[in-house]
């Protein structure tokens, strides 16, 4: 017999030697870059992966560190319940983790496809247990499982991937993945485990080869084995793949990379035209840069992409990934459907007490189950794995859609008031939007730290921090713990009557110095109501706070944390009486805007009719006001305009003496003086001056890290399109400047654009573009320089990204021209205005005339000229030569006289 690798290699090059027709019509396919259905339409695959049903993994199980792979937990199984009852579970196991009802929910849901992780001893003998070596004994247990599933997955017209997910022998020293036992030979030791595994997929290729709702062949999950150059993976593959093709011309060949499903190495070009590439996703920041390396291979091999697995992270995380893959076009299948007590699956399988103190006693912390009560307690686990018994998270599929979609909040629980707020009973929806948390996901294959995003891991799969409790006036079972300053949960809910509320924040703490306060539709309601010492984090007890002013209907409230240090279990409101019982007060101030403060009231206004009765000082001196009014949108704030500018830490404080302020319930606002107002501002840049990229106020999918370049300093780097940050300046004066960019990258794709705030329309105008070289490294640095024009005073500069990978270290602006020293000739018409090149000029009364026409760069050097006969119509000018940037055009008139107007081309 000859080596299976000289075997492998001959059947790779028959196969590259021929080129198979196009697929059948009805299957999925590869088209180029896509996969598409049967009549060409792309399909954009969003799947679920149905881990634990063929293979448990022990994490999985909660038995990882006493039977991490399938083999030891059903030898441990063997050992206390025997082999007929251990047999008896697998049957209802298997019975029940997956059913029609399951497959029904994700189509349901928005899913188009599963993907099935299969064990191939569920088809087939080990070569260990052959009646004659080297021979294959075929099981009907996988191919009846496999025809039941793919039954309800056309019932549902959703597609059924099938997933090689433990091969002969093991293909990973990961071994819990793939059931790999180190004291057999594994795939990659074993030539007969590899001729089990061709001959494997032969036989569900034969089988399936004529049904249409079987998506595709995932021909080996998660290897994880040193294989040099990956060579010996890529002839295990070109075999699979011939004597798959011998009998099956229709399906498609998913082809996962080595390394968990990611190194692709060896594994290109590729060696069938229907075929795709599957990497893996896991605890890696969601950005473009983690994913350039597969798009660029879908790029150069005109070849398909789809995100095979990923999961086992946070609702933030999820979404962000989807919506990363997404807008790349890459199909998606997430892990898994279910597992024993866990937050981020949609469902939940529960650990019964029984299978608890079966895995004590293995763990040495408990004695031994009697035999009888053991093999109840994993019959009814097997019965619990039935999708009517688990506990569904419905926060984790809208995490996937939904949230995907829009950053918006949606009710998880409509809570009355009068009532009970259940604090884990927060809004669905994203981070900053249903609630804030200071930790939201585990990016630790970017950061090489694991940080927890829910430190309780219960209940529901957000940033906010859960845990169990035994309050008895909590009904959810659930309380908000590991509180963090700032942090903040919305809640959906109904008031019946407006009025007067007595609040009853339920919370417990080891030490006093907690704060909290509340918050609807925005604005505050509550002063901050104090959190003293009750004993410990689980031993509750209210601290009230009278006159809490609500408005009826449907709001959302917010629970704001002040100050941390105590758990939160629940906030009650009982009705006091009307609004009028109480007086209009002071609660809060903050500052908006570098001359806007709002503050807040207990109870809405009536139009602010004596401005003068409000004061506002500024390190301890009073400074003039330019209007007070209450806000369009929320009369309980006022919005007082000072006419000076606010600075970044300066004392501000706000009073108010008089009696005119009404509210709408007709009592008289109460006197208030030196109230603080909490400055919010940020240190304004100033223009002309530099300013360091980390400076900015806000930003939006990128990151910083630290730089070599001259300064020291950090960079923003991972820049992906769409991703912006914005800095607050103040410019000295009008006109146009020029800014130099200081840039590195390592292509030439990176491109971003200027932007500046139009304050009348709440809208970023595009200013000018940056192109940024390719440096020769992601620290070696160059300037750029655009110019740009830019009014006086504070303002609001935005850095959109277009275009991808580069980094950024600093802007520097230095001064050019006085836009009102050019005493612009507004009859002068020159459109459009900014434009690429190509404008119209028109000038009234002289027709028929000759003028005199030249460009004048920012530095005031004539950059183009031109005599032109000027007719009725407007004179076309075409000066798409001149790079970007600000321009003036000086018109020399037939009476000798000069008109000019300034206008800007982008890049």
């Amino acid at each position: 017999m000859k080596p299976v690798q000289h075997l492998i290699a001959i059947g790779l090059l028959a196969l590259l030697a021929g080129v198979r027709p196009l697929a059948a019509q009805g299957f999925l396919h590869a088209s180029g870059r896509e996969i598409v259905d049967g009549a060409g339409n792309p399909v954009l695959l969003r799947g679920m992966g149905l881990g634990g049903w063929m293979l448990q993994e022990g994490y999985m199980m909660g038995t990882a560190s006493v039977a991490n792979t399938q083999h030891q937990l059903i030898e441990r199984l063997t050992a206390l319940i025997g082999s007929a009852n251990t047999n008896a579970f697998y049957e209802a196991w298997r019975a029940n983790h997956v059913t029609k009802r399951d497959i029904d929910s994700l189509a349901a849901w928005g899913f188009n496809s599963v993907r099935l992780p299969m064990h191939y001893n569920l088809f087939t003998l080990p070569i260990q247990a052959e009646p004659v070596f080297g021979q294959q004994t075929w099981l009907n247990t996988g191919f009846v499982l496999v025809d039941s599933l793919l039954s309800w997955c056309e019932q549902n017209q959703i597609y059924l991937i099938l997933d090689l997910h433990a091969a002969p022998g093991g293909q990973g020293m990961d071994a819990a993945i793939s059931d790999y036992d180190s004291d057999l030979p594994s795939l990659w030791e074993s030539a007969a485990n590899q001729a089990k595994t061709v001959a494997l997929w032969a036989r569900i290729a034969d089988r399936y080869k004529n049904e249409p709702w079987i998506g595709g062949y995932d021909l080996i999950n998660e290897v994880n084995w040193n294989l040099p150059g990956n060579t010996a993976l890529r002839n295990l593959y070109g075999q699979i793949t011939q004597a798959i093709r011998q009998v099956d011309q229709n399906h498609l060949i998913i082809i996962e990379g080595n390394w968990f499903a990611n190194d692709f190495t060896g594994l290109t070009p590729p060696w069938d035209n229907n075929m795709a590439y599957s990497f893996h996703r896991y605890w890696a920041y969601n950005t473009q840069e983690t994913i350039q390396g597969y798009l660029n291979m879908r790029q150069t091999y005109n070849v398909p992409l789809w995100m095979g697995e990923a999961g086992e992270n946070s609702n933030v995380w999820f979404r962000d990934c989807i919506r990363l893959l997404e807008s790349n076009n890459i199909g998606w299948a997430w892990w898994p459907m279910k597992k024993t007590d866990n937050i981020s699956s949609p469902y939940s399988i529960t650990r019964n007490q029984g299978y608890q103190d079966i895995i004590r006693y293995w763990s040495g912390q408990g004695p031994q189950p009697d035999a009888g009560l053991a093999h109840l307690a994993m019959m009814q686990l097997a019965t619990d794995a039935n999708i009517a018994n688990c506990r569904f998270h419905p926060d984790v599929l809208d995490a996937m859609f939904r949230q995907v979609a829009a950053d918006t909040a949606k009710p998880f629980r409509t809570q009355a008031i009068p009532g009970t707020v259940l604090s884990a009973y927060y809004d669905f929806g994203p981070n900053g939007v249903a609630y804030y948390d200071s930790d939201d996901a585990n990016y630790q294959v970017s950061t090489g730290s694991f940080r927890p995003w829910n430190s309780g891991y219960s209940y529901r799969n957000d940033g906010v921090d859960l845990e169990r409790t035994q309050d008895a006036q909590n009904s959810s079972g659930h309380c908000v713990g590991w509180t963090s300053d700032n942090e903040w949960l919305q809640y959906e809910v109904q008031i019946a009557t407006p009025g007067a509320y007595q609040v009853q924040v339920r919370a417990g703490a080891p030490a006093p110095g907690g704060e909290c306060h509340l918050e609807l539709d925005g604005a505050d309601v509550s002063p901050r109501i104090q959190i003293g010492a009750t004993g410990g984090y689980q031993s509750w007890q209210n601290f009230g706070q009278s006159g809490v002013i609500l408005d009826s209907g449907r709001h959302k409230l917010r629970i704001f944390i002040n100050e941390s240090g105590f758990n939160l279990s629940s906030v009650s409101f009982a009705f006091s009486g009307p609004s009028s019982s109480v007086p209009a007060a002071f609660l809060s101030a903050r500052t908006l805007e570098y001359q806007l403060i709002e503050v807040n009231l207990n109870k809405p206004m009536q139009s602010v009719t004596a401005a003068q009765d409000f004061k506002v000082f500024v390190n301890n001196a009073e400074i003039a006001l330019s209007s007070v009014a209450t806000d369009s949108l929320n009369p309980r704030l006022l919005r007082i305009r000072t006419a000076v500018q606010l600075r970044a830490g300066q004392q501000i404080r706000v009073s108010y003496t008089g009696a005119s302020a009404l509210a709408q319930d007709g009592t008289a606002l109460q006197g208030f003086a030196q109230q603080p107002v909490a400055n919010t501002l940020l240190a304004l840049q100033a223009i002309p001056g530099k300013i360091e990229a980390e400076a900015y106020i806000f930003q939006q999918g990128i990151q910083l890290e630290f730089t070599t370049d001259a300064g020291a300093g950090q960079n923003i780097g991972y820049c992906d399109p769409g991703d912006y940050w914005d800095y607050n300046v103040e410019v000295a004066q009008a006109g146009n400047y020029q800014a130099i960019f200081r840039v590195a990258s390592t292509a030439t794709s990176g491109t971003f654009a200027i932007q500046l705030l139009d304050k009348a329309t709440g809208t970023y105008q595009t200013l000018n573009n940056v192109l940024v070289p390719n440096t020769g490294g992601w620290q070696t640095w160059t300037n750029v320089a655009r110019s740009v024009q830019l009014p006086a005073g504070v303002q609001r500069l935005r850095l959109l990204v277009t275009g991808p990978l580069f980094n950024l270290n600093w802007i520097e602006f230095t001064f050019l021209t006085r836009i009102r020293d050019l005493d612009e000739d507004q009859t002068l018409q020159l459109y459009p205005n900014p434009s690429g090149g190509l404008l119209q000029l028109e000038l009234p009364g002289v027709q028929g005339q000759s003028v005199g026409l030249e460009v004048l760069d920012a530095a005031g050097r004539q950059v183009w000229g031109h005599e032109a006969r000027m007719s009725a119509a407007a004179e076309p000018l075409d000066l798409r030569h001149l790079p970007g940037g600000w321009y003036l055009l000086r018109v020399r008139m037939p009476d000798g006289g000069i008109r000019v107007r300034s206008f800007v081309l982008r890049m």
